[in-house]
């Protein structure tokens, strides 16, 4: 366990991201816990393999830190928060 670090996934997790939120900074409105452990966070438009970015679970707090509040999410999980 990483002290401090919310996730009991190790910081450098790999989790999937959608380039509107990498790349255009869309609030992540999804946040998918995966049946197998992975991590899924995603803006609320249409995606394709194509939008798919991959990246560490720790650059995923450095985008939105409020993720941590989603740390204890069990597996086949996911969360929707309010774009308001």
């Amino acid at each position: 366990m990483h002290e401090n670090f919310p996730f009991s996934d190790a910081p450098d997790t790999a989790c999937i991201i959608c380039r509107h939120v990498l790349e255009e900074r869309s609030p992540i409105v999804y946040i998918f816990h995966d049946e197998d452990g992975c991590w899924q966070f995603l803006c609320g438009e249409e995606h394709t393999e194509d939008d798919a970015r991959v990246v560490s679970l720790a650059e995923i707090l450095d985008i939105d830190s409020s993720v941590a509040d989603f740390a204890d999410l069990g597996y086949g999980e996911y969360a929707e928060r309010s774009t308001d």
